[in-house]
């Protein structure tokens, strides 16, 4: 059964990502510009409720955080990396097969992001209504069967989420699929991701009430002000997120992968 230690995966998530902001910071801020032009080309236009064409406005910005995110995993697990110098046309070999690496799981990263927001798209969509000549508790029954199936489903299908991190390492995703094939992994996928997402997630809630106070926002009196400085929050909010998350799981995929336990210490 393939599994880690996700409180010492978290802690190493947070810690790397601590005592690196300044290079973080110095990587992610284009990725970050260009997602807050995307979200506000999304407003201006009135496109906040089409996610098949929020994904595809979204998809340089997904590549470009693709590839960032890659890097910084890549970096934080193999800290001996940047110390490796192999001889001669060996060194040059290894360093452009990373490079391969880091690029594919940016495109995985950028492409997984597209499918879900088609995938989301999709579903609301076609999600099954109350129909007045099937009758109510038939509806209700139909949508709880589809329901709890979506979520068996998705549940499994969480690990192909990260499917960068592990390409972003160096390794095959067949070899990748084969060794976490237990359906308990996909559970320390997802605890590990909800433990780096909350902390971040509240604090972006307690800014947005304080600035909706602020500005006066409410749904009958909508702030524009408010709107555009959300939109810069939530881009902040997301790419913290997902860096602390991915290098937490590609700690994770590691220790799997190479059984290489996760020190618990500083990174």
């Amino acid at each position: 059964m393939a599994s880690f230690d996700i409180m010492a995966a978290c802690r190493y998530g947070y810690a790397y990502v601590w005592q690196n902001r300044p290079l973080i910071l110095r990587l992610a801020a284009i990725p970050i510009f260009v997602k807050i032009i995307s979200y506000v080309f999304i407003l201006g236009t009135g496109l906040e409720t089409n996610l098949l064409r929020q994904g595809l406005i979204l998809f340089p910005a997904y590549l470009l955080e693709g590839y960032m995110v890659c890097a910084l995993v890549r970096i934080a697990v193999f800290t001996h990396e940047p110390l490796i110098q192999p001889p001669g046309s060996a060194a040059n070999d290894h360093y452009r097969a990373r490079g391969r690496d880091i690029q594919a799981g940016a495109v995985l990263y950028a492409l997984v992001k597209l499918l879900t927001s088609l995938a989301i798209a999709l579903i609301a969509m076609y999600a099954p209504q109350p129909d007045a000549v099937q009758g109510e508790s038939e509806a209700n029954l139909a949508s709880f069967l589809a329901a709890c199936g979506f979520i068996v489903v998705a549940m499994w299908a969480f690990r192909l989420i990260w499917i960068n991190v592990p390409v972003s390492l160096g390794y095959s995703m067949k070899h990748y699929l084969h060794k976490v094939r237990g359906y308990s992994f996909s559970f320390h996928l997802f605890s590990t991701w909800i433990i780096c997402l909350l902390p971040l997630w509240l604090l972006a809630m307690i800014v947005g009430d304080i600035v909706m106070n602020a500005t006066g926002h409410t749904l009958e009196t909508p702030s524009d002000a408010y709107r555009f400085f959300m939109v810069g929050v939530q881009s902040i909010a997301e790419t913290c997120i997902i860096i602390i998350s991915s290098i937490a799981i590609g700690k994770g995929v590691y220790f799997i992968m190479s059984g290489q336990p996760i020190v618990k210490g500083k990174p």
